[in-house]
């Protein structure tokens, strides 16, 4: 086991976690979101989102259960506002919406050998597929659905959290940044819609049909209709791409390309600073142009350069097809 790829990283100031429980909490939410929570096992996770009527996403998540209850991870700056709309069309469902911290804390692990090194660290069998997890000892242990990497999500006490910390560097793993888990989620294709890019985007236009994060067979939710659409009918025209840049990019920025000119064909979701490429973003594009020149910012702004997502884009099939 390779522990020098291995890192373990707190989250608190990069993603939020909200929990929402009671006996109402799968009812009410499978009518929100995206994913369908009812075959959801406890411990386990999905990638879902919360869209308006429009069909724009407020924000995407990704959602673990424990027992009745369920933890969305989500942008940090995302976390209240998600909470007051779902509470202010709670009416009369018989379930909590509230913030994880600072009672909970959400800490990442990721790296090759991850799997191997939590299970030593915390002595269990670590989930060895994509949304697999576990309820143990007041931890939730869910293994991310990323392509060709490993990577988990854990919920547990923020009274535990310094002692898993010390668990897991006495395993052989290192402390990351928050920057260091934005950039692995760049690369792993996984864009998270945050204040600057609120209700900007469909879900698919963020991957996440591709990504699992969308049943359209579970029934009415908000912005279903356009999401259906969007899939039967052909309609999709933008989708996300991982790009690179040797200046800072940074999350809203717009896109722009060169047979647009002052026209806009897309915007950075997340951005971080990349040792190999200088600096890496996750970006919605208008998939008919990006074959040509990329600025961001503004038309003869900061040059772009695409780069490899570890799946197979939908729009890039039907072009080649």
């Amino acid at each position: 086991m390779s522990s020098a790829v291995i890192t373990f990283t707190p989250l608190r100031t990069e993603l939020g976690l909200i929990h929402a429980y009671g006996v109402d909490a799968e009812k009410f939410l499978q009518g929100q979101f995206s994913n369908d929570l009812h075959a959801l096992a406890s411990g386990h996770g999905q990638w879902s989102s919360y869209s308006t009527a429009k069909g724009r996403m407020i924000a995407n998540f990704y959602v673990q259960r424990d027992g009745d209850g369920f933890w969305l991870s989500l942008a940090a700056d995302m976390a209240d506002i998600v909470i007051a709309r779902l509470r202010k069309f709670r009416m009369m469902a018989k379930l909590e919406i509230a913030r994880g911290e600072p009672e909970s804390a959400l800490f990442a692990v990721s790296g090759r050998g991850a799997g191997d090194l939590l299970g030593h660290a915390l002595g269990l069998a670590a989930p060895e597929t994509g949304n697999s997890g576990l309820v143990h000892d007041d931890r939730i242990i869910t293994r991310l659905p990323w392509v060709d990497a490993e990577a988990f999500l854990i919920i547990l006490p923020a009274s535990r959290a310094e002692a898993l910390s010390a668990g897991l560097t006495a395993a052989g793993a290192r402390a990351g940044s928050a920057e260091d888990w934005r950039l692995q989620a760049i690369h792993a294709g996984v864009g998270m819609i945050s204040s600057a890019t609120t209700e900007k985007v469909i879900p698919q236009e963020l991957n996440l049909e591709v990504l699992g994060g969308i049943n359209f067979k579970k029934g009415c939710y908000p912005g279903q209709e356009i999401v259906a659409r969007s899939h039967y009918l052909g309609k999709l025209k933008n989708q996300t791409y991982r790009i690179s840049a040797r200046a800072p990019l940074r999350a809203g920025e717009e896109i722009f390309s060169a047979n647009m000119g002052e026209q806009s064909i897309g915007v950075v979701i997340n951005a971080a600073p990349d040792p190999q490429d200088g600096f890496a973003a996750l970006a919605v594009l208008r998939a008919a142009n990006t074959g040509e020149a990329l600025m961001a910012g503004t038309p003869d702004g900061t040059p772009l350069s695409l780069g490899k997502l570890p799946y197979t884009l939908p729009l890039d099939v039907a072009k080649e097809g």
